[in-house]
């Protein structure tokens, strides 16, 4: 074997390395957000949403004090878009409001299959609003994800109002997706994560005052591991991002399903029944072809 075929076949080995390492971040993610969402869901049975999210943000952003301290304020939210950073940071902040305003009342499994919409509403917004030619195929996925999220929310039968803020949040989520994708170019994941800490924060911090419960013990104990497996979740995510392109990593994320599956039953008692999880196959198929579509296309592009 010569020098080059050899340097070629340990840069293989190097690489699948870092995508096995990448694919255990993604599915650490992936179990940190849907533990996340299960204690949110929980600590609505005592505190009004705007409270559990400013809780989840402050102790987010509290997690990330010593990066601030050990760089300082002015270098730590150095940026050369701050503006996307807040905008991005605000979008933020109206997704995880109607997430976990939806999960009062639904199944962690039932908004966890509508949210799995989001792949496909960046789809068509890549068409409508930045102009990109979206193919057939993908049309027709995007039409088929469609039909699995109306299986799962049954709009003719016991479908409940929360469905819709779950519809909404994930259009604000295929929107905040786009915005992460441009700003990965030019920044870090620890400025975007400090960033959204921030505008979390301070935003709910005016809006938590008019719905205040004061915590107990068990109360701080959930705002505080809210804080920590969002600042988790999305520390992991830019870790593994960063070892391994995202058409490897996409098809892993939607583990997060089973998770909320399992803890929505062990914790909540919801079983999911059979049109629930045929819906959320058929949301999650839609959703891997359009990502096999978009690497199919970038590499004919190359």
């Amino acid at each position: 074997m010569s020098t080059l075929e050899s340097e070629g076949a340990s840069a293989a080995v190097s690489q699948a390395r870092r995508n096995l390492t990448a694919i255990g971040l993604i599915v650490a993610m992936t179990v940190s957000f849907a533990l996340l969402d299960a204690t949110a869901k929980y600590a609505t049975q005592f505190f009004d949403p705007f409270q559990i999210v400013w809780g989840r943000y402050l102790f987010h952003f509290l997690l990330l004090m010593p990066i601030l301290l050990r760089k300082g304020p002015v270098q730590a939210f150095a940026s050369a878009r701050p503006g996307l950073n807040i905008a991005r940071g605000l979008m933020l902040c109206v997704i995880t409001l109607l997430f976990f305003s939806s999960i009062k009342y639904l199944p962690l499994v039932d908004a966890q299959a509508i949210s799995f919409i989001t792949p496909l509403t960046i789809v068509a917004i890549a068409h409508f609003v930045l102009g990109q030619k979206v193919g057939p195929r993908r049309w027709a996925a995007v039409a088929v994800g469609f039909v699995g999220v109306l299986i799962v929310i049954r709009p003719t039968g016991d479908m409940h109002w929360a469905a819709l803020l779950c519809l909404g949040m994930a259009l604000t989520n295929a929107v905040y997706h786009l915005a992460t994708r441009s700003l990965a170019r030019t920044e870090s994941s620890r400025v975007q994560l400090l960033y959204a800490g921030l505008t979390g924060t301070l935003v709910f911090s005016l809006l938590v005052p008019f719905v205040w419960v004061t915590p107990d013990l068990e109360g701080w104990l959930m705002l505080m591991a809210m804080g920590a497996f969002g600042a988790a979740g999305h520390y992991l995510l830019g870790e593994a991002y960063a070892r391994a392109q995202p058409a490897i990593l996409a098809p892993f994320t939607y583990t997060q399903i089973i998770w909320a599956g399992g803890l929505g039953a062990l914790f909540f008692g919801h079983v999911p029944d059979g049109w629930t999880l045929f819906g959320a196959a058929i949301v999650v198929g839609a959703g891997l072809y359009v990502f096999y579509r978009e690497r199919a296309v970038a590499r004919a592009g190359k």
